[in-house]
């Protein structure tokens, strides 16, 4: 009997064939765990005078975070007060950006309460996909922290999850 043997570059073009068609089919590593975020923002609010929004409150700021390293941040929220020193607050779209260029988005909302010129923030984050690497983004928690109301500069934290 004859024995058949394709010459060592044949070969080598098979295996590599054979193992790219195998590795498609091997699903992306994720990532799965705390998310921790702390962010410095500066907000711009702007009054509208009737609903949905009253005011509208622009967001923007630079910070570090668990998974993700250094990000920047863009957000519109919808702002209406529940008395006078209290605000609810929500936006649709928080876009996070990473180095790369890739995009994480959530929404939150939660209760602004002023005294003193101050603001507390409480709320929470629902993080809902992203560009990238980021395109099957989840995760959720809390945000809390401090805005000064005269010149908009705050420091918020997120603390949750995230998964990738």
């Amino acid at each position: 009997m004859k024995s058949f043997r394709l010459p060592v570059y044949c070969q080598l073009f098979f295996a590599l064939v054979v193992a790219t068609l195998l590795a498609s089919n091997v699903p992306e590593a994720k990532a799965d765990g705390p998310f921790r975020a702390t962010i410095a923002i500066t907000e711009s609010i702007q009054p509208i005078g009737a609903p949905p929004c009253i005011l509208v409150g622009d967001i923007s700021g630079t910070g570090q975070a668990i998974q993700l390293g250094r990000v920047t941040i863009v957000s519109s929220d919808c702002i209406n007060p529940i008395s006078q020193t209290e605000f609810s607050f929500a936006s649709n779209q928080l876009v996070f950006t990473v180095p790369n260029g890739d995009q994480i988005f959530a929404t939150y909302s939660g209760i602004l309460t002023t005294e003193n010129g101050i603001g507390v923030i409480s709320g929470g984050y629902l993080i809902d996909g992203g560009t990238g690497r980021y395109s099957q983004a989840a995760g959720a928690g809390t945000v809390q922290g401090v805005e000064d109301m005269s010149t908009g500069k705050g420091v918020v934290q997120l603390n949750g999850s995230f998964s990738y």
